[in-house]
């Protein structure tokens, strides 16, 4: 635990060092902010006026300290605290993201069982994993939006409820979550059709069916051998679940984390980037530990390695 916490406070420190260092030399945040026809005394103005004048050590250190203490301080863009707004977009995010990532993670591990087991079924879901993959994730949304609301009325247009919108909040956000469902599917369905492949040829399952034990049996130890890389894979989407997808966001109007990113980004907000990465850096190795304990209980082929 001890070193979990170590490496995770460094890799927070390094996130915030890696936001520090893009703004301070690749763009410079007072220009983005005045745009190429001011002076350069206006530039110094708003580079005061935005505490850019002090040293680069002081101001790394203090991006750092922020970091580690989850204290992003104003966002200079909008005046309101950067942590504040961010837990306002993510709520959106998370109305949509979260329901299409365990539908599409729930698809994603029977469709991988099931082409593993038929060969015909294997050829069908990777002829559509493949399309899927290969579509632009703008044309996906573009065709859900055309045939499931404007042609067949399933769902509204716009995934978040407007002023004024007479159908129910959840309608607005089931549109989104199957497409994300469907995008995250695609490449999903692949991986786990290649961990099921590899336990189903496992020499001790060939030993259980030369005892006359039935297939459907076996499936139970499959099952609990592929739940480290089905933990792990789960694992790496977490991040993805917090940000977002722009794509989405952009398309059904949906007032998220990675719309919000984007904006602060185009802004040259630096403290509102750093909130939202330092963030999704805390949840990728809090979701990452949380994966690790998960499979240290259910397989006992880590913690065996453990003890080791």
């Amino acid at each position: 635990m001890l070193r979990r916490l170590v490496v995770a406070a460094a890799s927070l420190a390094l996130v915030a060092a890696l936001v520090f260092a893009t703004f301070e030399w690749l763009a410079d945040p007072a220009a983005l902010r005045l745009g190429r026809g001011a002076s350069p005394e206006a530039r110094e103005a708003m580079r005061a006026a935005m505490g850019l004048d002090r040293s680069v050590g002081t101001r790394l250190l203090e991006h750092v300290v922020r970091a580690i203490t989850f204290d992003f301080g104003s966002s200079q863009a909008r005046g309101e605290p950067a942590g504040t707004l961010m837990l306002q977009a993510l709520g959106p995010t998370l109305a949509y993201a979260l329901p299409g990532w365990l539908l599409g993670t729930a698809a994603a591990v029977l469709g991988g069982l099931a082409a593993a087991r038929r060969r015909g079924v294997d050829r069908t879901l990777s002829g559509l994993s493949t399309a899927v993959i290969s579509t632009s994730s703008v044309i996906v949304v573009v065709l859900a939006q055309h045939v499931l609301a404007h042609r067949l009325g399933w769902f509204p247009v716009l995934g978040w409820p407007l002023a004024g919108a007479g159908a129910s909040p959840l309608a607005y956000v089931m549109l989104p979550a199957l497409v994300w469902a469907l995008l995250q599917w695609g490449p999903d369905v692949r991986h786990y059709r290649a961990v099921f492949v590899r336990e189903l040829a496992a020499p001790h399952l060939d030993g259980l069916r030369a005892r006359g034990v039935p297939e459907r049996r076996t499936l139970r130890h499959v099952l609990r051998a592929a739940v480290g890389p089905i933990v792990a894979r789960v694992g790496q989407r977490l991040s993805h679940v917090v940000v977002g997808s722009v794509v989405i966001e952009e398309l059904f109007n949906i007032p998220g984390l990675g719309a919000l990113l984007v904006a602060a980004i185009h802004e040259a907000d630096a403290a509102l980037v750093q909130a939202i990465a330092v963030a999704t850096a805390a949840v990728t190795i809090a979701g990452q530990a949380l994966c690790d304990g998960v499979v240290w209980l259910v397989d006992p082929r880590v913690r065996r390695r453990d003890v080791g």
